[in-house]
């Protein structure tokens, strides 16, 4: 399947482009995956994505992916209901050279699991895998993107 870039068309797939993907791990000093590699680390990575809680709500209900979206306030300014931020082509790519690396096949979180439940409580669980993949630099870049912090706490009503 081919990368299709295009929010405005109905076989959008991938936020990043090959060529986001391999700019991006030059400039990080990464090596360059090879391109034909790319669309399945990039699909991967929008695996991954797909799974997060965002903000706001999709600017169209029948879009294929959950970005772009409506009611999201970036630096205190309305983003544009047909932006996807850059934030988010970085996450897909940098996601996308831990799936070349395997990790998001198999990087489980340890030790830690945290709930909310009116105050934030913490709950150790020794070396149990949560079952989770856990990128602590994620929730940093994607900040003010997401409805609750990535691998933090979880908010019930």
């Amino acid at each position: 399947m081919d990368i299709n870039t295009d929010p405005a068309s109905p076989d959008f797939n991938s936020y990043a482009s090959v060529d986001d993907l391999t700019a991006f791990a030059a400039s990080r000093g990464y090596d360059v995956p090879d391109e034909e590699q790319c669309p399945a680390l990039l699909f991967q990575a929008m695996d991954y994505l797909n799974g997060l809680n965002w903000l706001g709500v999709r600017a169209d209900p029948e879009q294929p992916l959950p970005w772009p979206r409506c009611g999201i306030y970036l630096d205190d300014r309305l983003l544009k209901p047909d932006v996807i931020p850059r934030q988010l082509v970085q996450a897909q790519s940098r996601l996308a050279l831990a799936a070349l690396d395997g990790e998001l096949d198999g990087t489980l979180t340890r030790g830690v699991t945290m709930e909310m439940a009116g105050k934030v409580s913490l709950e150790y669980s020794g070396n149990a895998d949560s079952g989770e993949v856990y990128f602590p630099w994620l929730s940093g870049l994607l900040r003010g993107l997401l409805s609750v912090a990535i691998n933090t706490f979880s908010e019930r009503a």
